[in-house]
């Protein structure tokens, strides 16, 4: 364990730190553990899976593991589940349901670090999958959490896309799109103190959601005194939150607008709008599910920034309608309260 960490294994707020202000990106505590093990985790995963070897694959993993492999998550509760019945998309098996076909191989394409915080990491991985007779049979690409839960970096949650050859390069215009305005909406929801624009970006069913970061109590640590609340590891067994949302569900949300104001602007100045990360991007979509690095810039009323938060999401359409379907928290980025001069 580093120096930025404490003895029992959680991190120790960094030096410096406004006393209004978040942890972010400037400080080593956010990048020197998690970026490291996100990526040895990430070409431990593709190790395994390229050796077709189910047993490494399920060490890779923290259970309960959840996995999109279409458009809901898939809930592995324990390792000797995913054991005995492995996911399609994993099954190196040869027997039953699978994606991977006997006698073919891969070759890693990339691997990308999208996000990061003192307790894990959002990244993406693309391979390119040949069969025996080396010809492309497809390219499969994800997004995974990589968290430390109790010291123990592994996989949390996992969205992926298998892509035919056949549709390599066809594009999806209106799902990334549709992707993207939802992050414009969300944002719109916030800076209109307008519900109905929330929950429009919304969907019914099942979520999942790895939790790196939840900005609001974040947020609301950092303006009380206790920035490093939201960034326990000891003792954490899990960070998953899987979700059965109805609409009524969804009708009924609050996102308290008064509060959010109160915290949102930290020692900058009072919050007043928002806008989605100018650098968004989509970094895999099909036809009916789309990975997202996104994330939004907070202001004054009189265009001062606030603060800067990056995030991996995923989008889907079911049932007619694209909307959010799960994600991996939010990377407090750039807090501007840190830019300050400290009172004497």
């Amino acid at each position: 364990m580093s120096d930025y960490f404490d003895q029992q294994g959680n991190p120790a707020k960094p030096e410096g730190l406004h006393p209004l202000g978040q942890p972010d990106a400037r400080y080593p505590v956010f990048y020197a553990e998690s970026v490291p093990n996100g990526l040895r985790v990430m070409s431990e995963f593709f190790a395994a899976l390229a050796a077709r070897d189910l047993e490494a694959i399920a060490d890779c993993f923290h259970y309960p593991f959840a996995l999109y492999e279409g458009t809901e998550p898939v809930v592995v509760e324990s390792r000797d589940a995913f054991l005995a019945s492995p996911p399609r998309t994993l099954n190196v098996t040869g027997d039953g349901p699978t994606r991977i076909q006997p006698g073919s191989y891969d070759l890693l394409d990339s691997i990308e670090i999208h996000v990061y915080n003192p307790v894990g990491a959002g990244l993406s991985l693309a391979l390119s999958r040949h069969g025996a007779n080396g010809e492309k049979i497809h390219v499969y690409e994800g997004i995974f959490a990589v968290t430390n839960n109790d010291g123990r970096w592994g996989i949390q949650l996992a969205s992926s896309i298998i892509t035919p050859r056949e549709a390599l390069g066809v594009t999806y215009p209106d799902a990334e799109q549709a992707a993207m305005r939802r992050g414009h909406d969300w944002m719109l929801g916030y800076t209109l103190r307008d519900q109905s624009v929330l929950n429009s970006t919304r969907l019914p069913g099942r979520t999942a959601s790895a939790g790196l970061g939840n900005p609001r109590l974040n947020a609301g640590s950092a303006r009380t005194g206790n920035p490093m609340a939201g960034y326990v590891i000891a003792g954490v067994g899990s960070r998953l939150t899987v979700s059965e949302l109805t609409q009524e569900d969804i009708d009924a949300s609050d996102a308290n607008f008064p509060q959010f104001a109160e915290w949102a602007g930290g020692g900058v100045g009072q919050w007043d709008f928002t806008i989605n990360l100018p650098e968004a991007r989509v970094v895999h979509a099909t036809v009916d599910k789309v990975h997202v690095f996104t994330g939004y810039v907070r202001y004054t009323e009189d265009g001062r920034k606030t603060s800067e938060t990056h995030s991996l999401s995923i989008s889907a359409y079911r049932n007619g309608r694209w909307g959010s379907a799960g994600g991996f928290g939010v990377m407090m980025y750039h807090d501007f309260t840190n830019d300050l001069p400290r009172a004497e």
